[in-house]
Formats: C-alpha cells, sequence, structure tokens
C-alpha cells in the first residue's frame, strides 16, 4: 500500500491536481487561490509545489494531496486513494476483489446498456429531432450519454445476454422485469433456470437518462416516454405507465441517496458556495447548457435527510427552481421546511414568465439572463408572502383569514425580533389589519413542521476554535525562522518564550544554518519523525504566505521578527502575572502569609523582566 502511495505522489503534482478543482495563481514560488472550503474575499490559500503540500490560512486546513481530496469530494482515504489512482494510473491491488464483486457486475451490465441506449438513439432520428426541440444540443446527448430504449419486448436483455451476462443479474440491475417475483423463485425453485421469454424489457420507448451516483458509477437509468409518429407496440395506455420511470431499488441504485447531476456538480459546489436544484433531467441539462454548473435535479421525490447530508458538506445554500404550478409549488414548500431545519440558507428562483426552467431556456435571451436572475434569487420570506397572497383575496374576510393563517406560522419561526416585526408591519398595511390583532394571533400560533427555530437573514457560519495570541504570535515566528535559519541569533535570547509544542523544531532550528536543511527529504534521511516533517512544512509554507504580504507592503522581514519577539516576551509575561495575581488572591483568602510573599518577589522579577 504504501508503494502505491508513494507511486500516486511521484506521478501527480498538486498544483495540477488541485488546479482542477479551483482557479490557482501564481505568487513567488508557490499558487494562490480563494480557498475552496470557506467564503473569502482575499486569497489565503496557498499550495507548494516544492514541498507537494496546501495550506489555507483562513480557515487553518492543509495537508499532501490525500488530505485535499478526502476534503474536497468529502470521501474517506480509501476512496481518496481510488480517484488519485485513478489519476495517476495506478493499479491498486486490493481493488481486484471489488472489481468481481456483486456490485461491479451490476455496474458493468449498466454501462453496457448505456452504450446499447446511446447507440439505439443514433438510429432514432424522431428522438433526436425531440431533444433539439427541447433545446438539448448534440454536445450535451453527448456529454450526458443520453440513449433511447427501443419500443421492443426484449431487445435489451438479448443484446446484455449476447454480452455475456447471466439472466438474474441482468434482473438484479433493474434492468428487466420477471413475470413472477423473482425472490419467490430464488427461494422455492432454486433448481429452476430462468427463461428469457418469461422476462422483458423495463425500458421501453423511453429516452434514457443514466444516472451516477456521487462516485460517478453508472447505477441506474430515468426513462422519459416517447412516441414518435408510429403507434407504440409495447405500451398500450401511455398515461396509466408514467412520463418517467427510474430504476427501482437495487444493490446499486436508491434513489433516495442520489441526485441527477451531483457527480458533475460538486466540482462547482465550491466556487459558487450553492447548489440550483431543479424537478428533471430536462431543467437540469438546459440549466448546464446555459452555463449553470451547480446544478442537481431530484428523482421525482422530494428531497431526502441523506440528500441534505451530502449537499451540506459542500455548500451552505440552496436555490429552488421547481414547476411554477400548484404541485410545483407544493413541492418546493415540502423542500424548504427541512432545508432549514438542516441550516442551509434557501431561496427561490422566480422566472419572469412564469414557465418550467426548460421551456423559459428554449429562449436564447433568457439563457444569457440566467446567472443574473439565480443572484437575485427570492429569499424565502419573500416567496412565503408572495405565496401567501396567492391563497386569498385581501378584501374578503375569509381571503385575510387564508393569508394569515398561512403565513403566520413562518414568522413564527423567525427568532429575529427585527425580522418578525418588519413582516407583521408588512403584513398589517397589506391587509389593512392593525397589527396588534396579527400579533395577538401569533402568540397563538404553534410553528408547523420543524421545531428548530430559523433565521432567515444570517447565514450558517462554521465556528473554528480560535488561538491565543501567544499560539499566533508563537506559530509566525517560528514560521519566519524555519524559513530563515540564519537569522537564529535574533531568537536564542526568546528561546524560552516559546510555547512547549515549539521545542523540538526549535531545538532543530538552533543546529541548522541554511534551509535547505529543512527539506523533506534531508530530514526523512536525519530519521526525523513524519509529524515534525508535516509540521515544518506547513511552517514554510506559512512563512512564504507571510514574507509575499511583508513584501507586499514594504515591511523589512528583520524588523517585522524583532517586534514580534518582543510581543511574545510581553504576552507571556503578563501572562504569567496575571496566573500569579490570581494564586496571591487564594493566598490571601487562606491567610498564607509565606506564600503572598513568595508570590510577590516572583510579581517583581516578571514586572523587571517585562521592561528590561
Amino acid at each position: 500500500m504504501l508503494n502505491e502511495i508513494e507511486e500516486i505522489k511521484n506521478k501527480l503534482d498538486i498544483v495540477e491536481v488541485i488546479g482542477q478543482y479551483v482557479k490557482l495563481q501564481k505568487a513567488g514560488a508557490n499558487y494562490k487561490a480563494l480557498c475552496p472550503f470557506h467564503k473569502e474575499k482575499t486569497p489565503s490559500f496557498i499550495v507548494s509545489p516544492a514541498r507537494q503540500i496546501w495550506h489555507c490560512f483562513g480557515c487553518s486546513t492543509g495537508g499532501d494531496i490525500f488530505a485535499f481530496i478526502m476534503k474536497v469530494e468529502n470521501v474517506d482515504f480509501g476512496e481518496a486513494l481510488k480517484i488519485l489512482a485513478r489519476k495517476a494510473g495506478v493499479t491498486l491491488k486490493f481493488e481486484d476483489p471489488v472489481l468481481r464483486s456483486r456490485k461491479q457486475k451490476l455496474i458493468n451490465i449498466c454501462e453496457v446498456a448505456s452504450s446499447f441506449f446511446q447507440d439505439n438513439l443514433k438510429k432514432n432520428k424522431e428522438a433526436v429531432d425531440y431533444l433539439h426541440r427541447r433545446g438539448v444540443g448534440g454536445e450535451t446527448i453527448e456529454e450526458f450519454q443520453l440513449g433511447f430504449a427501443p419500443d421492443e419486448w426484449r431487445m435489451l436483455v438479448t443484446f446484455l445476454l449476447s454480452k455475456g451476462f447471466q439472466l438474474n443479474d441482468i434482473i438484479d440491475s433493474g434492468l428487466a422485469i420477471h413475470r413472477e417475483d423473482l425472490s419467490e423463485i430464488n427461494q422455492q425453485m432454486t433448481n429452476r433456470k430462468l427463461l428469457v421469454n418469461n422476462c422483458y424489457d423495463r425500458f421501453r420507448s423511453r429516452i434514457m437518462f443514466p444516472i451516477n451516483d456521487s462516485s460517478g458509477n453508472l447505477v441506474g437509468f430515468s426513462g422519459r416516454i416517447f412516441q414518435g409518429k408510429l403507434p407504440l407496440k409495447t405500451i398500450k395506455n401511455i398515461e396509466e405507465t408514467g412520463k418517467y420511470v427510474n430504476s427501482p431499488q437495487t444493490l446499486i441504485f436508491d434513489k433516495s441517496k442520489i441526485l441527477y447531476g451531483f457527480y458533475r456538480a460538486r466540482e462547482y459546489f465550491h466556487k459558487q458556495h450553492s447548489a440550483l436544484i431543479v424537478e428533471g433531467q430536462m431543467d437540469l441539462l438546459a440549466s448546464w447548457q446555459a452555463n449553470i454548473r451547480n446544478v442537481v435535479a431530484t428523482l421525482g421525490t422530494a428531497l431526502t435527510s441523506y440528500h441534505f447530508t451530502l449537499l451540506k458538506k459542500y455548500i451552505s445554500e440552496l436555490i429552488l427552481s421547481l414547476d411554477t404550478d400548484e404541485a410545483g409549488q407544493k413541492a418546493m414548500e415540502r423542500i424548504i421546511e427541512p432545508a432549514l431545519a438542516n441550516g442551509f440558507e434557501v431561496k427561490v428562483l422566480i422566472l419572469p414568465e412564469g414557465k418550467d426552467l426548460a421551456d423559459y431556456l428554449l429562449n436564447p435571451v433568457n439563457k444569457s439572463n440566467l446567472a443574473d436572475l439565480i443572484n437575485k434569487a427570492k429569499p424565502i420570506m419573500e416567496f412565503y408572502f408572495d405565496r401567501a397572497l396567492q391563497l386569498g383575496d385581501k378584501d374578503t374576510l375569509d381571503g385575510k383569514k387564508a393569508i394569515v393563517s398561512y403565513f403566520l406560522p413562518k414568522i413564527k419561526k423567525l427568532n429575529n425580533a427585527l425580522d418578525k416585526a418588519f413582516w407583521l408591519e408588512k403584513l398589517s398595511q397589506h391587509l389593512a389589519i392593525e397589527r396588534q390583532f396579527l400579533e395577538d394571533e401569533l402568540n397563538k400560533v404553534s410553528p408547523e413542521g420543524f421545531n428548530q427555530v430559523v433565521d432567515n437573514n444570517e447565514p450558517v457560519v462554521l465556528q473554528i476554535p480560535t488561538a491565543s495570541r501567544i499560539d499566533l504570535l508563537a506559530e509566525r515566528l517560528v514560521a519566519f525562522w524555519v524559513k530563515n535559519p540564519e537569522l537564529q541569533e535574533l531568537y536564542l535570547p526568546y528561546y524560552k518564550y516559546f510555547p512547549k509544542e515549539y521545542t523540538d523544531i526549535c531545538q532543530l532550528l538552533m543546529k541548522v544554518e541554511k534551509a535547505e536543511s529543512l527539506e523533506p527529504n534531508q530530514l526523512k534521511l536525519a530519521g526525523f519523525d513524519d509529524n515534525l516533517i508535516s509540521k515544518i512544512n506547513q511552517l514554510f509554507l506559512r512563512a512564504e504566505y507571510e514574507m509575499g504580504n511583508l513584501e507586499s507592503y514594504g515591511v523589512d522581514l528583520v524588523e517585522e521578527i524583532k517586534e514580534g519577539l518582543k510581543n511574545l516576551k510581553k504576552e507571556v509575561i503578563k501572562k504569567e502575572m496575571a496566573e500569579i495575581e490570581l494564586m496571591m488572591k487564594s493566598a490571601e483568602e487562606n491567610h498564607n502569609t509565606s506564600k503572598i510573599q513568595e508570590l510577590m518577589v516572583k510579581f517583581k522579577e516578571l514586572s523587571q523582566e517585562l521592561i528590561s
């Protein structure tokens, strides 16, 4: 395993890999970028090609190429290893059993089926023309591997059998249906051979959309019914069969855990910090063609807790764009409530012409305006207010009741008093009802749905533990020392003021005359601990980042170090004096005269040291 890890590191350049996720800019010997893991305006994310490491000085996270993939892809080390192995063209020995596993066999069947569907779409001009009329271009058809399932009972089954797959595996993949319950066949008639005539293709006369899981594996399909000029042979009643049919639950496919387009969109989540949620495949493809890439689609179901957990790892804002009919509006609300409960900021995309997204984007002018519309997406309380006004006539008593009964619970959930006051006043003015009456009604309301109180104006902020001023000063100063060992004479008088966690590094630096001696390979040959080497690498990166800032502002490095050492000394002594004061108070309460005298002497010594 270690040899494979080293081989991957040797074959991949960290700059090239990270550059696939963020836009890097050259900054001296390093590269910098806006951090993909937190919002910032000034780049604090640094990548070192020399040391093959990265670090963000805004959110204090960093590491090697594996640490980056684990964080950006939100996977464990084993999955990161697989991802990087594929990028490097390295074969992992432990993957062989997986490739022979049951899941992999089903994935293989889906991949072969996808090729079959793609080939059949190319032969069906009517289906291709339909996609073009719906605004789906040839490049998008190719990129998303759209296909067509022929209007035949067993054409796919026969094809897959010819490729060497077993009938029971084809059925388990969800691509074929057996006339009898397969579980009963397996349990009661284990010796009975499955007959092809007892099976038929699940997808017939449908435009096919392959579905990938979050790792990019092709695990299922969604098929949209399509009828050309000729009547269908295998489907009697189109209404009964459903406009869209998804793969059933299988060993590899669970629609409650999959979002269409997620695998492609996730690399754009970090750039946009938001996800556009659309209702179906056509809406997603239209958005993608309008250069909106942070977009995913539901598979005919509401967002599940698994979906929220998955999205939360990448973004904190959801922008909803569902159908504008009543069903779409209700579906929107079913997403909003749990989304807010899961800590998302939620907005709603309102299209000017009241059309569904795919239809709206058929107009080329609208395509160019979509990004601007997304930026102006309506905050959730505005959406609720507008929706409330659609529920009744504000000039009638029943209409006022309908509006108030819908909107007051939404106000109740706000935990910001100013927000509550604002919306109560707006509702009061719009309905011509005294605000006091609305407040009385509000006090009677129990918030519907989830119990968590939500403030829609304040974003969810990741709380990062703050280091002490001593720790911050010490780390910065040691970083300068690591980068400039020749300046050790400046540090020696202040050695005792550095925190204990820097003892090993400081002792090493006292023996080093030049920075080249601190190169990772040199330290490894010298037998130093990997943790120490990693810390020194991080300090090198910190020093280059800080020195770049000093250079930008014309600050002299030596003077900055001298001032920093003085401040470190002052902070350490002041902390010790504060601790002595507390001990003196305790001694006074216990009438311990000798202890008080001892502490007073120590306090006086520190006072003199402070001004020396």
